[in-house]
């Protein structure tokens, strides 16, 4: 079974396309949220690789990685620290199994930080097994522990002031990122 999770539009036409051509069974999440948010989309024929993750900004401070929606709020947290003189390089997952943990861990050995964002809980999520195999991998390399953005560990409310409290965003990436750099 292959999971994936595009950001953007060109990722999602690549990806679609290679789910269609693999003989394995492909799930294919969409972020709804994003439906309004425009992107470039190549024409023609375009593929993009099952289990290959994208470097979507480069860095040299601290390794982020998101997928889906949260791969803007991470490339916008950046943009803030970078004012700051943090300079995060932001991995953008696109496929959750397999996993590139490659990508992750080549990155974390340049950075030697990391901090995983997703909007799912954090118990047993995506963040998790990143960390869990940045610390099987790179463990030597860290020069502080992985931290995990994610939504509050509560059932999502249905009040709007409430769910704003629950889901992770961009402020809660950059405090992720100051403590890790701390």
């Amino acid at each position: 079974l292959k999971v994936i999770a595009p950001y953007s539009a060109a990722d999602a036409k690549g990806l679609l396309k290679a789910a269609i051509r693999d003989p394995n069974p492909v799930v294919f999440l969409e972020h709804e949220m994003m439906y309004g948010i425009e992107f470039d989309v190549p024409e023609g024929e375009y593929l993009v690789p099952i289990g290959k993750a994208r470097v979507r900004r480069e860095g040299t401070d601290v390794t982020v990685t998101a997928h889906a929606r949260m791969v803007g709020f991470a490339l916008q947290a950046a943009e803030q620290l970078e004012a700051e003189g943090i300079s995060c390089e932001v991995i953008d997952l696109r496929t959750l199994r397999p996993l590139d943990y490659e990508t992750i861990v080549a990155s974390v050995k340049k950075t030697s930080r990391l901090v995983s964002a997703e909007e799912g809980w954090g118990p047993m999520g995506v963040g998790a097994e990143v960390v869990a195999r940045v610390i099987e991998h790179a463990f030597d390399y860290l020069d502080a522990p992985p931290l995990r953005v994610h939504q509050e560990d509560v059932p999502l409310p249905y009040a709007a002031n409430l769910e704003i409290l629950s889901l992770p965003g961009v402020d809660k990436i950059v405090a992720a990122v100051r403590r890790v750099m701390a």
